[in-house]
C-alpha cells in the first residue's frame, strides 16, 4: 500500500468509533470519524476520502442511503458496511449498492475490518496503476 489512504468512519455510537480508531491506530491509514451521516456526506463532498466505513442503522440517514449517495457522487470510493441490524435484505442491498464488504456488530475481530480496508486500498492501488499505464500509453500515441 504505497499511498496513505484516508478513511472516514461513520457510526452513531461513539464507542464503536473508538474501537475502530484503536484498530487502525498502527495502520498506514489516516482515519477521521463522525457520528453523523449527514456530516459524513458533506465531508465526502468537500474533502477526499478513499474508503468509508459506515453503520447501517443511524438517525438522520441510514447507512444504505449514505452508501448509494457516496457511490453516485464518486464510484471510486470504497465502502465497507458495519451493522448490528443483521438481515438478509440489508446484506444483499449493501452489496447490490456497491459495498466492498460487511461486518456484523459486535465485532468478532476488528483486525478483519482493517484487513478489508487493506484489500480496498489494494484495489485502489490496482486501479490507479491501470489508469497511470493508460495515461502513459495515450501520451505515447498522442
Amino acid at each position: 500500500m504505497p499511498k496513505r489512504y484516508q478513511i472516514l468512519i461513520v457510526d452513531d455510537s461513539k464507542s464503536v468509533l473508538k474501537i475502530l480508531e484503536a484498530a487502525f491506530a498502527d495502520s498506514n491509514f489516516r482515519v477521521i470519524t463522525t457520528t453523523s451521516p449527514i456530516a459524513a456526506y458533506e465531508m465526502i463532498e468537500n474533502e477526499h476520502f478513499d474508503i468509508v466505513i459506515s453503520d447501517i442503522m443511524m438517525p438522520e440517514m441510514d447507512g444504505l442511503t449514505l452508501l448509494r449517495k457516496i457511490k453516485n457522487f464518486n464510484g471510486m470510493i470504497q465502502v465497507i458496511i458495519i451493522t448490528g441490524y443483521i438481515t438478509i435484505n440489508n446484506t444483499l442491498n449493501a452489496f447490490r449498492y456497491g459495498a466492498n464488504d460487511i461486518f456484523f456488530k459486535p465485532f468478532e475481530d476488528e483486525a478483519e475490518i482493517v484487513q478489508a480496508a487493506e484489500a480496498a486500498a489494494a484495489k485502489l492501488d490496482r486501479i490507479n496503476a491501470i489508469l497511470k499505464r493508460l495515461t502513459k500509453t495515450k501520451e505515447k500515441r498522442g
